[in-house]
């Protein structure tokens, strides 16, 4: 654990997690849906050649992304839009389009929240409960329920078209502290991206507590830093003796 800035723990009035690669190792879980998913929609549609690596997929979903950037804020919609994109191209267009695509994003989603949470995160957050009140604020499409961490936050703040803006962006950060009516410096953000956490955090004011290289140690490091966080986390768990 190190201090990068003077920090009065004790003004802290709220806490606020990022999920996936801060309490759990999304990563491997999401490589191992892409895979799933890749495999799935190729038997089902009765898919073969370029079609049976999710590189096929990842490319479209790019290139929608690079046409309708505002899709950056619903990974889950993105996901949804691309597919439609990808048999249109391939030909084969879904005969109830988006909501086709919706059904088949929503077996992917449950892929993905199939996580592991280790038993001492799950103490942490019930005995960080019992001292603040605490929110999720994520960019992804994790359903808490399924790694069943949805009983420890009182809100989960996701982004949206037309609605709140994805991080860095500060509009999560600041409707969490209209939602508990605190300071914006009275929340203290955990998370593990240099970018949308760190970077996020501290640009709408918040305090910040990085996750130096996220729950598994595979997350960015150092050189991917715009500004400093407060404190730095060699690991997640220290939450415990810090506050």
């Amino acid at each position: 654990m190190k201090f990068f800035k003077q920090i009065d723990l004790s003004k802290i009035k709220v806490l606020s997690f990022d999920l996936d690669n801060t309490i759990y190792d999304c990563e491997t879980v999401l490589r191992k849906a892409e895979a799933w998913f890749t495999q799935y929609l190729c038997d089902t549609y009765g898919l073969g050649g370029a079609c049976l690596k999710y590189d096929f997929w990842a490319q479209i979903k790019s290139e929608v992304l690079h046409d309708n950037p505002e899709l950056a804020d619903d990974v889950t919609l993105l996901r949804e839009v691309s597919l439609v994109e990808a048999f249109r191209r391939l030909k084969i267009p879904l005969e109830n389009g988006l909501a086709d695509a919706k059904k088949l994003v929503d077996l992917f989603v449950e892929h993905r929240s199939s996580g592991f949470v280790h038993q001492d995160i799950y103490d942490m957050l019930s005995a960080l409960k019992q001292k603040y009140p605490m929110v999720a604020i994520s960019n992804g499409n994790l359903k808490p329920s399924k790694i069943m961490v949805e009983g420890y936050f009182e809100r989960d703040f996701r982004p949206a078209v037309g609605g709140l803006r994805r991080k860095p962006f500060a509009d999560m950060f600041i409707e969490c502290a209209k939602f508990k009516n605190v300071k914006i410096d009275e929340i203290l953000h955990i998370g593990d991206d240099p970018f949308t956490d760190v970077y996020g955090a501290v640009q709408a004011g918040c305090k910040c507590a990085w996750v130096y290289k996220g729950y598994t140690g595979i997350s960015p490091d150092e050189k991917n830093l715009k500004v400093l966080p407060d404190i730095l986390l060699d690991n997640v768990l220290e939450l415990k003796t810090l506050l």
